[in-house]
């Protein structure tokens, strides 16, 4: 109501000094003598608009003077661009004259006797409907009409910026008109100052991500661009200023996930992410962001009613990749296993919340030393305990993995939850037995951009993989086998190694005449004899941790076969963590104990024989010396038992 009220005092001091040179009207109707005007027919004229953003209320009437500029408010006025102006003349010259001299019968000119009935726009009528000239405000505010003919003018503001909140009033400018400090003089050139009320919107995007159904927590770094709607041409253009101060927009998300934009005028707007800073797992949706600014400034989003101010959120949403090794009902990123030893592996993938707007969804297993063993046997798709639709994924061998392949759009079930694959894989004849150990990598390759077609269906704008390791370990139990006298070692002794084993086949009195517990089952581990080397050194790979029995199946010559067993409990600890960089890129770290050294994956185990004597041959000479010295011995004992009797009977 002030601005309406302001305009209509410009307009009508405007037009009351316009007209002031015409006789004055009696308070009975009658009127003076008729004067001469002084104007000089002769001349053009020109009428040139100072246009202003305006919200403030110490704004002063227009006297048509360029020193009027001297009198813009000093605060809150600031030029506006794009205001478009039509002037019509409704009087020539010679009326005006006619009417200053006070020679017309017409009443007190007043601009609504022009205007249709809603007072916005000149009456369809053919002496004066037809526009002179048509000017628009550049950036200083200005719109000028040069070379104008004498006459009445009226000026209608035809188009405005959005920010305005409503157009000027239209207005009379009679060109020339008296000037208002001496009234006896008269301006050609007159300059006007009419002013715009504006208003502005404020706009927030609130950034969260989440990973499957976590808790969302602010993301930083995200940018946007923000776009506005041009209906003239139906097309976006960018915004990066705002409109009230001319700031430049920082359109990337804060420390708070905050955006915040404000000097917005009046139009449809739309925020489209365009990419998060860092290595995330988050995915970058471009489906624009909506909402309309208000003439009044208040904003209008998805639906809801017009608010001053709002905020918006917004969700990234993640996914994850999980690898890990089923020890002993334990999950691990790092365990030991022997050679052959089917290894249970768990890959936990979590679904994000906008799993159909994706087009890629794959999991491949890439194993070292590793086979897969098969979709057919232990290998599962499971969610919640569950199979997993087999219309959700397919499976398929790649080398010595597999891949799975998920669709999208039928996995709506499991938007937002873990998916559990479980399988096997045997440990390789292959295996690499130092510590480097030996990796299962998983992947997940994902669409991580998702774009936005014609029609608003989502497409794949960009790709990414993330990958999560876990890594077997295999050990080596080494033999140290010396003599006791000469504290050497003694070479070509033979051994066989025995763990116990509830698959094992040997058990009962086979495992009893290899001083084993025959009440357990056993195996084998070598595949060949361990005989031990000129330094009385022999090794075993591919071991796991546990207990295991060596047992001597032949000694070095002049030394004893060893009685019983010799137990063997290797007991090696790996710690394992893994790290990844700022491109994804996985670094393994692991710490041994429990070896011969700090680092080491070997046990060394020290066996001594002792020295002996070398038992005859059955059927040898020896044993008939034996057999002789033997019998000698029986005579001598039956002579001796004779020549006793004999000497009994004589006495």
């Amino acid at each position: 109501m002030k601005l309406k009220r302001l305009f209509t005092a410009v307009l009508s001091t405007a037009l009351a000094l316009s007209l002031c040179a015409m006789p004055a009207m009696a308070a009975d109707g009658t009127t003076t003598t008729p004067k001469t005007s002084t104007i000089d027919t002769t001349k053009t004229g020109s009428i040139t608009i100072h246009k202003y953003e305006y919200n403030g209320t110490d704004a002063k009437d227009s006297t048509g003077e360029i020193t009027d500029a001297n009198n813009v408010p000093t605060t809150g006025a600031i030029p506006l661009e794009g205001a478009t102006f039509s002037i019509y003349q409704v009087m020539d010259c010679t009326q005006l004259q006619a009417y200053y001299d006070g020679l017309s019968a017409d009443k007190p000119v007043k601009v609504e006797d022009y205007l249709n009935p809603a007072g916005n726009a000149i009456k369809d009528d053919p002496s004066y409907s037809t526009v002179v000239d048509k000017q628009t405000t550049d950036a200083n505010g200005l719109a000028t009409f040069d070379h104008l003919a004498l006459g009445l003018y009226v000026v209608v503001e035809t188009a405005t910026p959005d920010k305005v909140t409503s157009p000027v009033k239209p207005f009379l400018v009679s060109v020339p008109m008296t000037k208002a400090s001496t009234l006896n003089e008269w301006l050609y050139d007159i300059h006007v100052y009419p002013k715009n009320g504006t208003a502005y919107g404020e706009v927030k995007i609130l950034k969260t991500a989440r990973v499957g159904g976590g808790a969302a927590s602010p993301l930083k770094g995200v940018t946007f661009t923000l776009e506005k709607f041009n209906a003239t041409d139906s097309t976006w253009k960018p915004v990066t200023k705002s409109e009230s101060d001319n700031a430049d927009f920082n359109l990337t998300t804060n420390e708070s996930g905050i955006v915040s934009v404000s000097g917005l005028s009046q139009g449809k707007y739309r925020f489209i992410e365009q990419s998060i800073e860092g290595n995330t797992p988050y995915i970058i949706d471009k489906t624009p962001i909506e909402f309309v600014v208000t003439k009044e400034g208040k904003i209008q989003y998805n639906g809801g009613d017009a608010a001053a101010a709002i905020e918006i959120p917004v969700i990234n949403e993640g996914t994850a990749i999980e690898k890990q090794i089923d020890k002993n009902d334990t999950l691990t990123h790092d365990a030991d296993y022997s050679v052959g030893d089917q290894v249970p592996y768990q890959i936990k993938v979590t679904v994000p919340q906008n799993i159909a707007k994706l087009k890629t969804f794959t999991v491949t297993d890439t194993p070292t030393n590793l086979k897969f063993d098969g979709t057919e046997n232990n290998f599962s798709v499971l969610f919640d305990g569950a199979a997993v639709n087999t219309t959700a994924y397919t499976v398929a061998n790649s080398g010595d993995g597999f891949t799975v392949t998920f669709v999208p759009d039928k996995m709506a079930d499991y938007a937002g939850k873990d998916i559990i694959i479980k399988y096997t894989a045997t440990l390789q004849a292959t295996a690499d037995q130092t510590t480097a150990g030996n990796t299962n990598s998983a992947s997940l390759e994902y669409t991580n951009k998702i774009g936005v077609d014609t029609e608003g269906n989502p497409t794949e704008e960009g790709k990414k993989e993330t990958k999560d390791e876990a890594v077997v370990y295999t050990f080596k139990v080494k033999v140290h086998k010396t003599a006791d006298d000469t504290k050497q070692g003694l070479e070509g002794v033979e051994f066989d190694l025995y763990k116990a084993d509830t698959n094992g086949t040997i058990t009962g009195d086979a495992a009893k005449a290899l001083g084993l517990d025959a009440g357990k089952k056993w195996t084998k581990i070598n595949n060949a004899k361990l005989v031990s080397d000129n330094n009385g050194d022999l090794q075993q790979n591919g071991l796991a941790n546990g207990e295991y029995y060596l047992v001597e199946t032949k000694t070095a010559e002049g030394y004893n076969l060893l009685k019983s067993p010799v137990k063997v409990t290797l007991d090696i600890q790996e710690t394992t963590t893994f790290t990844k960089d700022t491109a994804g890129t996985i670094t393994k770290k692991t710490t041994f104990s429990g070896g011969d050294a700090t680092n080491s994956g070997e046990y060394t185990v020290n066996v001594v024989n002792r020295k002996g004597f070398t038992l005859p041959v059955t059927g040898g000479f020896g044993t008939l010396l034996f057999s002789g010295i033997g019998v000698l011995l029986v005579l001598a004992g039956v002579g001796v038992l004779f020549s006793l009797k004999k000497k009994s009977n004589r006495a």
